[in-house]
Formats: C-alpha cells, sequence, structure tokens
C-alpha cells in the first residue's frame, strides 16, 4: 500500500523506484500503441490492394459475359473469388442495377447479394470492401462488388498486442531491477551525509568530515557540505574568540556594562557597573537597582524604562544614584533593545558612565554662561530660560505672573564723566538694590548694558506689581556714593503681564521693551503697563511705515489747495496746500494719521520735497496763465525734519529754479514746536529762507507754548489763528477774546492775520469786525483739486467782475 500514497510523502528510494516503471511502463505503451497503429494501417493497406487486383481481374473479364448476357461465364468469374478465403461475397449488378451474378464464402452468418445495387448500402458492417464499374469502351455496362472479412485482420492485431504486453512486461521488471541498484547508488551517500550531520549536531563537533564516495553530482554535494563545515568552523572560532575578547574588554571597560533578558532580569554586569554602584560580588535584582535611583530622578527613569519596554524606544538620560553619605552620583545612561535574527525579543543591553566630574565642570561652566561676571545676575541666557519656564508655569497653574524691563535714565552721562569703572560701580549697586525689593524666588537680571529685567512670579493682583515697581523707583532713586559724589540715578520700567498681554515669551520681551520707552517718553522715572492698544498702535505704525513707502512709489499722494480770501474786499489772497492719501484699498487716509508716521520715521523729507515742488509747479503754471493774480501766495506746511533738514535752502532754491514761481509768492508754514526745539538755530535758518524772499507764516498759533519775547525775535510775516479757536465764535467768550487779543498784537507786530475755520457767518463777522486780514474755510471754499481750483477762481472772478 505505501506505493499508493502520495509521491511527495513516499522515501526517496521509493520515488526513485517509481519515477523509473512509471517513465519504462509509460514509454513502452506509447511505442507499442503507435506500432499497433502502423500495424493496422499497412494492413489495411494491403487488403484494400488485393480487392483493388481481384476486383480489375474480375471486372475485365466480366465486361464481355455481361455484354452478351452470358450469366455463366459471369458466375464463373465470380467463383475464382474462392481462392481467397478472406473474400466472404462477390456480387455484379447489370446496368439496371439488378443482382446478375453472386458469389457467397461457405461461412456462418455470411449474408448473400441483395437483388438490386442500392440495398448493398449500410450492410457491410465492419467488413472490407469496394465497388469497380464493369465497363464496355467508354461507357459503364454494371458494377462488380467484392467485400472481405476483417476477422484476420484482428487476429493478425491480437498476435502483436501479446507479444507487445509481453516486452512491455519484462522491461518493467528490469526497470525494477535496475531502480532498485540505482537507489542505492544515490541514496547511500545523502543517508551517509545525513548521519554525519547529526553526529555533528550530537557533539557540536564542527570539525567532523563527510567522505566524498563518488565524484559526480553527489560528491559535489558533499564538497559543499565539507566546505559549509568549515565555514561554519571559522565562524564558530570567530565568534568565540570574539565572546573571549567581548568578557576582557567589559572587564577592562571605564563603561558600566549590563545585560538584561527579555523577562526583566539582570544577567550579567561588569566590574566597573559594580564598582560605580558600589555593589558587592552578588548581581542584584533590577528593583534593587531602581532603588538605588534619587527620588527625584526616579519618575524619568521609571518613564524611560517604560518606553524600553513596551515601546521598544531607546534609552538616553542622566540621572542620580543616591548615597549613604547623602552625596549623589551623576550616571548617564544608555539602553536599546537585543533582537535575534528573525525579530524575536532577547533583551536589552546597556551602558552607564559616572559623569559626576563632568557635571560639576558643567555647573562651573554654566555659572560662567548663565550668569553676569559683574553683577552676579542671571544674564540675558539664563533669563530667557527662566522666562519660557516661568510662562509655561503660569498656564499650567493658570496664575499670573510680570516681567518688568528696566533702562537706566542718563547713565552714559555717568560713564562718559567719571568713566568705565565709576559706571560698572553703579550698576553693581543697581543689582544690589533690585535683588533686594523683589522675592527669593523672582528672578532679577541684567541683560546687557544698562538694561535689566526682573521676573515676578505667582502675582495674584494687578496692584501687587504696581506696589514692586514703586519700590523700585523709590530705592532707586536714592544717592549712589561714588568716588566722593552722590549721584542720583533713575529707571524707566516697562511692565507686562501674563496671560493678559500674551503667553509667549518673545512677545512678552517685546511688549515689556515697548511699555519702558513709552515710560521714556513721558519723562522717564516712571513705569508703565503694557497694553493691547499699545501693541495695536505699534503694530499699524510699522504697516502705515511700508504703506507710506509703497505711496511715494506708486504715486498714491495727490494735492489739494484751499483758497484764502481777503476779509475786506473778498478777493483771493493765495492758497495753502494740502496732502492727500487715497489708499486703493483702505480709502482716504487723513494727514494726522500718516504724518506723524512719516515725521518719525523720516519718510516726511521725501513726501515734504514732494510737495513743495508740486505745489510750486501747479500754483505757477496758474500764475503764469494769470489764472491767479501775481502777488497770490501758495502756503506749503514745513514738518520739524524738513525745517532742520541741512539741505532744506539748497532744496527751497532748487524748486523756485525749476518751477519759475516768484519767490515773493511762496510762503512756508511753520508751527511753534519746530522753532522751539532750538530757537538761536531756527532764527538763523528762517532769516536765510527771508533772503531768498520767500513769506513765513506761524500755523496753529495759540496751541503751542512760545512766548511773546520769542515772537517778536522770529522773522515772520503772517499768523495765522488756529481753528481751534475760531470754531467756538460767538459762543464762547474766551476764545472771542483771545483772537481778538492775537489779531491786536500780530499787528502791533506788523503782521499779517490769517483765520482757520471760517464756516459761518458770525465768525466771518466777529472776524472782520476785529480786522483780521485773511480767512480760510469752508465759508469759503473746501480744499480744491487743482482743476477744481481753476474752476472756482473763474467763477469768483466772474462774481466779483459782475
Amino acid at each position: 500500500m505505501l506505493f499508493f500514497r502520495p509521491l511527495n510523502s513516499q522515501s526517496l528510494r521509493r520515488k526513485l523506484v517509481i519515477i523509473a516503471l512509471l517513465t519504462t511502463g509509460l514509454t513502452l505503451f506509447i511505442t507499442n500503441l503507435a506500432f499497433i497503429s502502423l500495424e493496422y494501417y499497412l494492413s489495411r493497406q494491403d487488403v484494400d490492394k488485393k480487392l483493388t487486383i481481384l476486383g480489375e481481374v474480375i471486372s475485365n473479364r466480366a465486361s464481355a459475359a455481361l455484354t452478351f448476357s452470358d450469366f455463366s461465364m459471369l458466375q464463373t468469374n465470380l467463383n475464382t473469388l474462392n481462392a481467397d478465403s478472406s473474400v466472404v461475397r462477390g456480387c455484379i449488378y447489370a446496368d439496371n442495377q439488378e443482382l446478375v451474378a453472386a458469389y457467397t464464402a461457405r461461412q456462418e452468418n455470411t449474408p448473400g447479394c441483395p437483388p438490386r445495387l442500392h440495398e448493398l448500402h449500410g450492410s457491410e458492417g465492419l467488413n472490407f470492401h469496394q465497388f469497380f464499374p464493369v465497363m464496355l469502351g467508354e461507357a459503364p455496362i454494371g458494377t462488380l462488388y467484392i467485400e472481405a472479412s476483417h476477422l484476420d485482420l484482428l487476429q493478425r492485431l491480437g498476435q502483436f498486442l501479446f507479444f507487445s504486453l509481453l516486452i512491455l512486461l519484462a522491461a518493467v521488471m528490469l526497470a525494477f531491477l535496475l531502480a532498485s541498484r540505482l537507489q542505492n547508488v544515490v541514496t547511500r551517500p545523502i543517508q551517509e551525509l545525513g548521519n554525519t550531520l547529526r553526529h555533528i549536531m550530537l557533539k557540536k563537533d564542527y570539525s567532523i568530515r563527510a567522505n566524498k564516495q563518488s565524484h559526480d553530482e553527489l560528491g559535489d554535494l558533499v564538497d559543499l557540505f565539507n566546505t559549509l563545515l568549515r565555514t561554519v568552523e571559522d565562524e564558530n572560532a570567530s565568534l568565540k574568540t570574539s565572546e573571549e575578547r567581548f568578557r576582557k574588554l567589559t572587564a577592562l571597560s571605564p563603561v558600566g556594562i549590563f545585560q538584561i533578558d527579555a523577562k526583566q532580569r539582570l544577567q550579567y554586569v561588569n566590574q566597573r557597573w559594580r564598582d560605580i554602584h558600589h555593589v558587592p560580588d552578588e548581581t542584584p535584582s533590577l528593583h534593587d537597582w531602581f532603588a538605588r535611583i534619587h527620588p527625584d530622578d526616579l519618575t524619568e527613569a521609571q518613564q524611560a524604562w517604560n518606553k524600553l519596554t513596551c515601546e521598544q524606544e531607546s534609552i538616553a538620560l542622566e540621572i542620580r544614584l543616591s548615597r549613604k553619605n547623602h552625596e549623589p552620583t551623576w550616571i548617564q545612561v544608555l539602553a536599546s533593545t537585543l533582537h535575534d535574527r528573525h525579530g524575536e525579543l532577547l533583551g536589552y543591553l546597556g551602558a552607564i558612565s559616572d559623569i559626576s566630574e563632568l557635571k560639576a565642570a558643567q555647573l562651573q561652566m554654566e555659572n560662567l554662561a548663565f550668569y553676569d561676571p559683574l553683577t552676579g545676575l542671571a544674564n540675558r541666557r539664563l533669563f530667557r530660560n527662566r522666562l519660557e519656564k516661568a510662562v509655561k508655569t503660569a498656564q499650567r497653574h493658570q496664575s499670573s505672573m510680570a516681567l518688568l524691563f528696566l533702562d537706566m535714565d542718563q547713565f552714559k552721562r555717568v560713564n562718559d564723566t567719571l568713566g568705565h569703572d565709576a559706571g560698572d560701580l553703579m550698576l553693581k549697586e543697581v543689582a544690589h538694590r533690585l535683588t533686594a525689593a523683589v522675592r527669593e524666588n523672582d528672578t532679577v537680571s541684567r541683560i546687557g548694558g544698562d538694561e535689566f529685567t526682573i521676573l515676578l512670579t505667582d502675582v495674584h493682583h494687578n496692584n501687587d506689581v504696581l506696589v514692586v515697581a514703586e519700590k523700585l523707583l523709590r530705592m532707586l532713586a536714592k544717592p549712589i556714593r561714588i568716588k566722593g559724589q552722590d549721584i542720583v540715578t533713575t529707571v524707566s520700567i516697562g511692565i507686562t503681564l501674563t496671560p493678559d498681554d500674551s503667553t509667549d515669551a518673545n512677545t512678552l520681551m517685546k511688549n515689556a521693551d515697548l511699555a519702558m520707552y513709552r515710560a521714556k517718553e513721558l519723562g522717564r522715572n516712571n513705569f508703565q503697563f503694557f497694553s493691547e492698544d499699545m501693541n495695536r498702535s505699534i503694530m499699524e505704525h510699522l504697516a502705515l511705515e511700508k504703506e507710506i513707502s509703497e505711496a511715494l512709489t506708486r504715486e498714491q499722494f495727490s494735492l489739494v489747495f484751499q483758497p484764502k480770501i481777503s476779509l475786506f474786499d473778498f478777493h483771493i489772497t493765495g492758497v495753502e496746500t494740502l496732502l492727500r492719501w487715497n489708499h486703493p484699498e483702505k480709502g482716504f487716509i487723513p494727514p494726522d494719521r500718516f504724518i506723524p508716521v512719516a515725521e518719525e520715521t523720516g519718510q516726511i523729507l521725501e513726501i515734504g520735497s514732494w510737495v513743495l515742488e508740486q505745489s510750486c509747479r501747479q500754483i505757477s503754471s496758474l500764475i503764469r496763465s494769470k489764472v491767479l493774480p501775481p502777488t497770490t501766495k501758495v502756503a506749503v506746511n514745513l514738518s520739524a525734519r524738513q525745517f532742520n533738514d541741512p539741505s532744506l535752502l539748497n532744496r527751497i532754491r532748487s524748486v523756485i529754479e525749476i518751477s519759475k514761481i516768484p519767490p515773493q509768492c511762496l510762503e512756508l508754514e511753520l508751527t511753534e514746536s519746530t522753532l522751539m526745539d532750538d530757537v538761536e538755530s531756527a532764527i538763523v535758518t528762517m532769516q536765510e529762507i527771508k533772503k531768498i524772499g520767500i513769506s513765513i507764516a506761524i500755523d496753529d498759533f495759540g496751541t503751542g507754548y512760545s512766548s511773546l519775547a520769542y515772537i517778536k525775535r522770529f522773522p515772520i510775516d503772517v499768523l495765522k489763528v488756529d481753528r481751534s479757536f475760531v470754531m467756538d465764535i460767538p459762543g464762547d467768550q474766551n476764545d472771542m477774546a483771545i483772537t481778538a487779543a492775537v489779531i491786536a498784537m500780530a499787528h502791533k507786530l506788523s503782521m499779517t492775520v490769517v483765520a482757520e475755520g471760517v464756516e459761518t457767518e458770525e465768525q466771518l463777522h466777529f472776524l472782520r469786525r476785529n480786522n483780521c486780514d485773511e480767512g480760510q474755510g469752508y465759508l469759503f471754499s473746501r480744499p480744491l483739486s487743482l482743476a477744481q481750483l481753476h474752476q472756482f477762481l473763474s467763477e469768483h472772478q466772474r462774481r466779483h467782475s459782475d
């Protein structure tokens, strides 16, 4: 039954026998089948050929007998068929298909000839048969039918098949004998090779070699097997050498090495590991090892170990080991997982290093890197670190903290007058006072030069910060004794709070800095809290600065002109140039919004130069075309930056030359505050302007802080009464009195008076009663473009000429 099992489950020996038998049997079977087919084909050819010869002979002989209806002759011809035992019957039919002669062999079950020819069809069975025409010349006169038995052919094929089966059986037996012999030749070396391998595995001796018994493919297999054994032996020896070397290296290593198995049991530690942990010869458990970790570092170590065991994430951390003398040992722990070649976890391997000395050196370096060497305060780097931590702590505890930014006022003066050593002494004393004014858990830092910062943590109320800031101002306002002199110094303090102002360290620094500069703007020696309005104002300031540059490049600025009218005869005396900015997205932006920004950034110089040139060009063209009288003046405002610009006079001369405007037709308007910054220098500049022939007007008079002593010294031609005094006339008696007094004073000083913002008839009547020279405002005209001004002048001239 073994032969009926699947081939894959058979032994190699049986596989060889089965394959040999199947191959031999199938080959002989196909061969015999081919020979039988060939024998059948050839025998059939012989029978057909024999029938053809008989048929041709008999049909030729029967031609004459059939012509003369000699039926006895026809029968005689057919009877000659009995000479061939295989012929079973012969039939001759006349041309009318009727039987005229018949021959039937003396055999059982042999049918006779049917009376008509067409009845022969379908009665032949398995026998061989042929039809032959009986011809007379070229014309058929009858048909000959001959039928031969197939039994002789079958008997011959049976004999052939019998001998084929005998040959097949003999061949299979011979194949079985040869296969049995062959299986010993093939399987014996393989069996010996397997026995050798089992012997090697049992003894683990890789020096054993298999015997080579032949020089065929099996011999090559034995050679490969022995080569593999030599390789394994060499690698095993190398592995033992490496293991021995590893053990010696771990024993001599300055690094502690440990190995833990997959069940988290400490399997191996080297001597250095024992020295670091002060452990005797026995290997401690993992629990005992964790018990030696400092309590402050235990949570971090356990979390790292859990990540290693659960997520197979390598460990790299610095922790402390507790000692009996309470002096911790700093160690660095590195550990990772061990896997076999299939990826299965074997355990964990790690190393530890004693970094106590490194930590001590690091602490010393941190003192140098994080503390100011002059004052001993935290420096900028440490301050930023503590600020970020304080912000996170405040967020976590949902509390508040404050950042104070301090800048000493006039510190540069101390350095310049008393020397840098005196400045250092002052910084040390300031640092001492700042530290004494705050709590121990607060941080005082010197972030550079004369700038200090203070972090106030756990702030419960804004008033707490206010109290600290006032205390700082009082303590720092006390004189400091340096080189025998009492020096008084003050500070400007900017304050920002979290989370009210921001929860970002960079933003808080920026907020405190802005608040500090705000404190300096308000006169120094004070503190200011940051607010979102301040921040929004700064952001808008920066955006506006950029948009002003784009407006200059893209020519978004334009000029309008507001006429000035004589209040005596109402003729036009001049125009004031006003700047307009039509932003493509924001629309109209008023001058009081962008002019201060341009003044601060210096962009006002380019804007003012453009306004001056365009004003002179456009009004000069109107004067030359006699739309305006030659005595008309165009008033252009000069900002403080423009007035103090060293190239102002050259610029004015250049504009006059380019625009071809008469100098007496140009009037420059200045504010009181512009002149009062440096009175003597302002007088010199105004006198130079007057030499060119240009008039000078004081704009918005009464809103500044000039005195009559200075006013009489200034070479002023025109005094403009500010609209704030005119707008409440006649409702406000004080404004009426001030306006009347200004007009009288200006006339005493030989100045022309122009009233701004005239909008009502009552205001006009009051100004005329008090002899005001000129006026401008919505009562006469709104600011006009150049084309609108041209139309206004034409209509005004037509009205007054009528």
